[in-house]
């Protein structure tokens, strides 16, 4: 199977079904180091209100089958993000058609664009940036002019790799790699310029030398001290990249949880790859879990929106709708809820999310706060060491995205 119908036919399970699906998931790695495919399929969805405000200009009746909506996005997108020549573009794209009698219109609508050297921006907001249109004007009730565009922009880019280099084992100067940059924030992070081969077969990766994890996600372990030998919990840890770096800073009595036994075996890999050891792993709900010791630290990087991912992960901002977000900041609270109770006095909550609501985020702080009278610690001079621009809400910061940062929520809320 090639790469364009390999694409058309995950694209078109997406746009029929509203969700990935796991098939999706594995074809990725099908086709890890496959830039082509890799492109074609994350382009489409970062820029498919844009695609189909093109597609729209040139037909006259929009009502078309989402097959063929599918078909006219991969190729327009072709057209105008691609380097391919334009008739193969056309060509290629109109061979994906399975029904005979709309090849003549996809053909028609795709040479008419391949006219076009320059197509002018739609004046939408929301077209322009290929966002959804009821997701702007959410985040506009409560996010600073400068930030909403400076995320609409960067949303378009698809961002490097990064990874944490492994403290116990290697300081980061010494890594033998041609191809990285150090990260601007992190003091353990580094940015792959790109890869020759599958990130996952690097010696550096398996050796246990680094972790692929966000640079915004590398910054949250920092912002705390650990003393060894103290009780701390993990309660929502998969993929593990927190869990493990806690490791990695000091030998406090870790323990592992998530929900999901299958990630819970890639957490248990990934510390087995870095040789550390935690206390326990658990694999329960969050909001259930009970033990015979209390926590001096709590970490809860709970199930979120996910909307500050969309550099790497396009498809979730079609993916989530206000409901959503009402019922992911329901559950929240009810971990938080839980957290508080496994929390020692003077314990401390790491409360931690990737994604840009005000429910998820300032509410939630808000509410620890006001209803179980924990006391917000003030991060914003540790923040500012590491350089870190921020939104501030009186109760936790939002990173401010940018070439290296991508939006990310973090409070932290001590029980007297």
């Amino acid at each position: 199977m090639n790469d364009l119908l390999l694409a058309y036919r995950l694209l078109r399970k997406r746009f029929k079904g509203g969700m990935f699906s796991k098939d999706f998931y594995e074809a990725f790695s099908y086709a890890e180091e496959k830039a082509f495919f890799k492109d074609l399929v994350y382009g489409v969805l970062r820029r498919q209100e844009y695609l189909d405000w093109v597609i729209n200009s040139f037909l006259k009746k929009k009502d078309i089958p989402p097959s063929i909506r599918t078909v006219l996005r991969i190729g327009t997108y072709l057209l105008l993000f691609s380097n391919i020549p334009k008739y193969a573009a056309v060509n290629e794209t109109v061979n994906l058609v399975e029904k005979q009698s709309f090849r003549k219109l996809v053909n028609a609508i795709l040479r008419n664009i391949s006219k076009f050297t320059y197509i002018k921006e739609p004046d939408e907001v929301h077209l322009k940036y290929s966002h959804p249109k009821w997701l702007i004007e959410y985040w506009k009730k409560f996010l600073p002019e400068d930030y909403l565009f400076s995320m609409l922009e960067l949303n378009l880019i698809p961002p490097k790799t990064t990874a944490r280099v492994n403290r116990r084992k290697i300081n980061r100067d010494e890594l033998n790699l041609s191809n990285i940059t150090y990260t601007k924030y992190s003091p353990y992070g580094i940015v792959f310029e790109n890869f020759n081969s599958s990130p996952w077969e690097l010696k550096e990766y398996i050796e246990g030398y680094i972790t692929y994890q966000s640079e915004s996600s590398q910054l949250i372990p920092l912002l705390v001290d650990f003393s060894p030998d103290e009780n701390v919990l993990d309660m929502c840890s998969a993929p593990g990249g927190k869990a493990t770096h806690i490791l990695e800073l000091e030998n406090v009595n870790l323990y592992v949880n998530d929900i999901d036994s299958s990630k819970m075996e890639i957490v248990k890999k990934q510390f087995e790859r870095l040789k550390l050891t935690p206390k326990n792993f658990l694999v329960e709900d969050a909001r259930k879990l009970d033990f015979n010791i209390k926590f001096d630290k709590i970490f809860v990087d709970a199930p979120c929106s996910s909307l500050g991912t969309a550099r790497r992960n396009p498809e979730v901002l079609r993916r989530q709708t206000p409901e959503n977000i009402k019922q992911l900041s329901k559950l929240q609270k009810e971990i938080l809820e839980n957290a508080w109770k496994l929390l020692k006095n003077n314990g401390i909550i790491i409360y931690s999310t990737c994604t840009v609501t005000y429910e998820e985020n300032t509410l939630n702080s808000k509410w620890l706060v006001e209803e179980k009278n924990g006391t917000i610690l003030d991060i914003r001079e540790k923040l500012e060491k590491f350089g870190v621009k921020y939104l501030w809400d009186g109760y936790g910061a939002l990173f401010y995205p940018n070439e290296n940062l991508t939006p990310f929520y973090v409070s932290l809320i001590k029980k007297e």
